[in-house]
């Protein structure tokens, strides 16, 4: 004879139950996947940036506001905002190294809530007639 318990499961009261355990999982790793590609952008953007900076301070040596307002310009879309702390410009034996450090807060963090990535690219351009 059946039990009252075993007279009343249901398939569909089973498969709800795995999908709220798997469900939860599968949105974490897609919004993780969106997250890093976000991240990945960001990087591809500050690269993109130092190096069109490098080509300007080729152009300008020795102007460093321009150099840095051209990053900051071409990082306008970044949130949080970058500032022109982030960006160093040295210039030593004819050679100029231009470095922007950014720290990237990922959006979607359960885990982690303060979570955050260090992203950043240098280059180094040659001045002509030495640093000025």
């Amino acid at each position: 004879m059946a039990t009252f318990a075993q007279k009343n499961r249901s398939p569909a009261g089973q498969a709800l139950v795995e999908f709220a355990l798997l469900g939860t999982l599968l949105i974490t790793l897609v919004l993780g996947i969106f997250d890093f590609g976000r991240a990945y952008y960001t990087q591809v953007q500050i690269k993109n940036a130092v190096g069109d900076a490098g080509y300007y301070a080729i152009q300008n040596p020795g102007n460093d506001t321009g150099t840095k307002n051209r990053i900051t310009q071409q990082l306008s879309g970044l949130n949080p905002a970058i500032s022109s702390s982030n960006i160093a410009i040295t210039c030593s034996s004819g050679i100029t190294k231009i470095r922007v450090d950014y720290q990237y807060h990922f959006v979607f963090s359960w885990l982690v809530p303060s979570a955050q990535v260090s992203l950043g690219d240098e280059t180094y351009v040659p001045q002509i007639n030495s640093c000025p």
